[in-house]
């Protein structure tokens, strides 16, 4: 499912939340959250210039739920790349303010931290 345009997606959780109806807004929400892009959307929100760096950290392990579709294309789960450009914004500002201890990892943590453009 690809996400409508946040204009467009704006008007209609607002109309929606006027007519009383949250749920339906959470529902929305949570399909945006799922929403999947292509690699070179998902280029463009994690602001690096070609989508085949997206593939390199693809086959790194950093979008476990990716997936291809019948004719070969990669999508990637927008949620998931949020949380990888969340990480890189996170190293980011550690490196900007010189601390340089490695960055934690959970056990729990699916895929380390994208490398720093």
């Amino acid at each position: 499912m690809n996400a409508l345009p946040k204009p467009l997606y704006d008007d209609v959780t607002s109309a929606l939340a006027e007519a009383g109806r949250l749920d339906l807004v959470r529902r929305l929400d949570a399909l945006r959250s799922r929403a999947v892009l292509s690699s070179g959307q998902a280029a463009a929100l994690l602001g690096v210039s070609s989508p085949n760096t997206v593939k390199n950290w693809l086959e790194a392990g950093y979008f476990p739920s990716a997936f291809q579709t019948a004719g070969g294309h990669w999508r990637f789960h927008r949620d998931e790349v949020l949380a990888v450009k969340a990480r890189m914004e996170d190293l980011r500002a550690k490196n900007r303010s010189g601390d340089l201890t490695p960055p934690d990892l959970d056990d729990d943590d699916a895929y380390p931290a994208p490398p720093l453009l």
